[in-house]
């Protein structure tokens, strides 16, 4: 059993090291600070996160702050607080609270119950105390309005996701184009704009009121479909569209992430938006909506209406128009879903 657990441990390790582009010494790192590699997997920034450090260089900062802290300890706590915490005897250590950092959050969906709080002695725990206490005035200690670097960093980010955003709808685009009930599907919003720079919701920008790129939260993505019935697979594409995204181009995009706005193909009548869950009308408070679910998977939202002029041509991009397309009609034994 300790041989497989050790397995599926490094495995873990090894998934950690490839989605949070980390090496050999930030997983060292890691370790010595007793972190758990699904804890660092899920606390990847995303684009809702750009206030958050890459994981290697959260890491760098948390290790150089607990070797601060311990070089101005006495010899003997020092060594205790600098040991590889992997080999703590378990008799040794004792269960304490771990005071999370702000780089961690745990959203309710996440993929894992609860953050594994590591089996350490106090002493090993104590930089990640007083760094992070707010001030009563509900800033950091130390806030400063942002540097030069960071704000260029933060229009990188914010103008890099724009850019994933832009490759998953094409890869979507793709997938559905296989469905034969899929007339056209173009791109609108945010990400097929040009970004504007505003003042954004992070905290640090928006109290010193610098302006960066506008931040793009998900992908609009406007489809005519000619049957409702078909709305499952539709769901289908997305999913298998989004997880090639991960495997070819190491891009992380959820599924909720993809607005898929349903129109009727002549009158571009807005039907509805393809739902995100796998049953339809589950019992959550989304699905008590009038019409809701009056066509399997297709959703409907409280006060919403549906812009036509969202669908402006110079604000969209068409990424695939069947009455355009040179292939013509694709065939049903192609369909890899």
């Amino acid at each position: 059993m300790a041989k497989n657990g050790g397995t599926n441990r490094d495995l873990q390790w090894a998934e950690a090291k490839r989605l949070c582009r980390l090496n050999a010494e930030t997983v060292r790192m890691a370790k010595q600070l007793g972190l758990n590699p699904r804890s660092l997997i899920k606390n990847r920034p995303n684009h809702a996160q750009p206030w958050k450090a890459p994981v290697h260089v959260w890491i760098r900062e948390m290790y150089e702050k607990r070797m601060a802290k311990a070089a101005q300890t006495s010899p003997a706590k020092s060594l205790t607080q600098t040991r590889n915490t992997d080999a703590i005897a378990p008799d040794a250590a004792r269960t304490v609270e771990l005071r999370l950092p702000p780089n961690f959050d745990t959203p309710d969906d996440d993929p894992w119950d609860e953050y594994d709080t590591p089996d350490l002695p106090a002493a090993d725990l104590d930089f990640a105390h007083d760094e992070f206490t707010y001030r009563d005035d509900g800033a950091w200690p130390g806030d400063a309005p942002p540097s030069r670097k960071k704000i260029a960093e933060q229009n990188r980010v914010l103008l890099e996701r724009q850019e994933e955003f832009r490759i998953a709808a094409e890869y979507v685009a793709g997938l559905l184009s296989h469905i034969p009930t899929v007339r056209r599907v173009v791109l609108f919003g945010s990400v097929a704009a040009r970004l504007k720079k505003e003042i954004p919701r992070f905290r640090e920008f928006r109290r010193a009121g610098v302006a960066v790129w506008h931040e793009c939260k998900d992908v609009d993505l406007a489809v005519w479909v000619d049957d409702l019935n078909e709305l499952k697979r539709l769901q289908r594409a997305r999913s298998r569209a989004l997880n090639d995204l991960l495997r070819d181009r190491g891009i992380g995009v959820a599924h909720h992430q993809i607005e898929i706005f349903v129109l009727e193909p002549g009158t571009d009548r807005y039907l509805g938006r393809l739902c995100c869950f796998r049953q339809c009308l589950n019992g959550k408070p989304e699905c008590d909506v009038s019409g809701c679910g009056a066509a399997p998977f297709l959703r409907q939202h409280h006060d919403f209406t549906f812009q036509a002029d969202a669908l402006a041509p110079e604000r969209t991009e068409v990424l695939y128009d069947r009455d355009h397309e040179l292939g013509g009609e694709t065939d049903e034994n192609e369909i890899p879903f």
